[in-house]
């Protein structure tokens, strides 16, 4: 059976939530993850999307922003699942 990769930014911004909760940070947005990333909101939103497109839209660059700016790894923004 073939995989994919899928995006799962909206469990990364929520497994990063969490994390800030315990150290009683304020939790980051969609749209605060944007500005520190330097990206515009909607593309944040449409990668939060997790649609098939959106793994094919994110760059490298882009995937290194995110998860520095949510101190996550690669692995809580992209899973490979079967088709």
């Amino acid at each position: 059976m073939a995989k994919q990769v899928r995006l799962t930014l909206a469990k990364a911004i929520a497994k990063a939530n969490l994390r800030r909760a315990e150290t009683g940070e304020k939790p980051i947005t969609m749209n605060s993850l944007a500005v520190a990333a330097g990206v515009a909101a909607t593309t944040i939103t449409r990668l939060a999307r997790s649609d098939d497109k959106a793994a094919s839209a994110l760059s490298l660059d882009l995937a290194g922003k995110v998860v520095t700016v949510l101190d996550c790894g690669i692995e809580d923004l992209l899973e490979v699942a079967e088709r």
